[in-house]
């Protein structure tokens, strides 16, 4: 399917799990539907392009073993198109939009569907006559925090998970705003707060952490050789360990097991064991979110597919960027705080902290389509199909070799 923007937001649960992804379609071009066609029209050509993609691409390269949330046109529920097109299942939570009509044949389609095992959410909840009326056939809500003054939202929380309701606090942008929602008591939280390499919360670094970082950094420098190399690797025994289950999983199928340090590099080569060690590394520290190795990788393959796409050789640097991206979030400290403490490359330096150059603008490039921002992306000159074959090319890596790495 051609130019197809998939917005993939996250939900996350009290201790920054992902308990699953919204998903939403954006039209590449504003010309990909008649500006006079009628408003119903729109949003169910909308819904049926978002679950034919999923159809096409299967909930695990998009939502891994999360729940996947979609939008749903009125019409298709009415009409019981719903059943056709998309099963129930416990993994499908499907989203009522704030200003549909509601009335009787709405209610005794939701009633049908809930009945049938559908699950659904209310979005952009308000406390109105038109959302009270659907909450018995709803199993969440979620509510734009902004929208609402923190007295209010105490009290709406409380009423509606008094109702068995689970509440989703939207439209969280910064730190203040997120312990806001957890003061009142959210069920779950969203917002681009999550979505950027920024600080959840100020903890120093600690020297474990400190540790492997510059692990990290020393297996990437240009200069370092296999034996350097497997002298690093050796002085980490939970890194060593995951090493070489890496290279004796199904990934590879080889022939015969490798037992040794050695054996393992000088069969992966020097830019596989910097790349994927570094992915081990990360996916080792403890207390980060459950989905930073995730972005990482995503960020990562993104960025090295799309600088192939511009002709660039720094193919080894696109990756490491988006990879390190993440870092404040891993070490739970401010970026220039991570980065003073890590001899990374200036170029790199800049493009982490202010999206300088070639390697800047590629990172810019990959936090746009991961934050929906489509005139930033529209701003970076680069072509908008090549951009979503890469992020979902990316997406399907990152399951892939995630899956590989996060084994016991």
């Amino acid at each position: 399917m051609k130019e197809i923007y998939l917005g993939r937001q996250p939900i996350y649960d009290p201790a920054f799990r992902v308990e699953g992804y919204q998903l939403s379609y954006h039209p590449a071009e504003s010309g990909d539907i008649s500006d006079d066609a009628p408003l119903l029209d729109i949003e169910l050509m909308h819904t049926r392009t978002l679950f034919n993609t999923l159809t096409e691409i299967g909930l695990e390269p998009l939502a891994g073993d999360g729940k996947v949330f979609l939008n749903v046109a009125r019409e298709l529920l009415i009409q019981g198109s719903l059943q056709q097109l998309m099963p129930p299942s416990p993994r499908m939570v499907f989203e009522v939009v704030a200003d549909i009509m509601v009335d009787e044949p709405l209610r005794a389609a939701l009633k049908t569907l809930r009945e049938q095992g559908y699950r659904f959410l209310l979005d952009e909840y308000v406390d109105s006559d038109a959302c009270r009326a659907l909450l018995d056939v709803a199993d969440s809500v979620r509510i734009n925090i902004t929208l609402l003054p923190e007295p209010a939202a105490l009290l709406m929380v409380a009423q509606l998970q008094d109702r068995g309701l689970r509440v989703i606090a939207s439209g969280i942008g910064d730190q203040h705003t997120l312990e806001s929602c957890q003061k009142i008591g959210f069920n779950y939280f969203q917002g681009r707060h999550f979505s950027q390499p920024r600080l959840l919360k100020f903890q120093g670094i600690p020297t474990n952490q400190l540790t492997v970082l510059r692990l990290v950094s020393a297996l990437n420098q240009p200069n370092v050789d296999l034996k350097q190399v497997e002298s690093l690797i050796a002085q980490d025994v939970a890194l060593a360990y995951k090493l070489l289950r890496y290279i004796n999983s199904a990934y590879f199928s080889l022939p015969r097991r490798v037992e040794s340090i050695q054996r393992a590099v000088a069969l992966l080569g020097l830019r596989t064991v910097r790349s994927w060690a570094t992915l081990i590394s990360l996916a080792g520290v403890e207390n980060a979110r459950s989905d930073l190795m995730t972005i990482a990788l995503i960020r990562a393959k993104m960025g090295e597919l799309l600088g192939e796409q511009l002709g660039l050789k720094q193919r080894d640097s696109n990756f490491m960027v988006g990879l390190l991206s993440v870092l404040d979030l891993v070490a739970q400290a401010p970026m220039p705080e991570v980065l003073a403490a890590l001899p990374l490359e200036e170029e790199i330096n800049a493009a982490l902290l202010r999206h300088e150059g070639v390697l800047g603008r590629i990172l810019a490039c990959t936090l746009a389509y991961e934050q929906c921002d489509w005139a930033v992306l529209k701003e970076s000159g680069l072509d908008a199909e090549s951009v979503n074959e890469a992020y979902m090319a990316a997406l399907a890596e990152a399951y892939r070799a995630g899956s590989e790495l996060q084994q016991d």
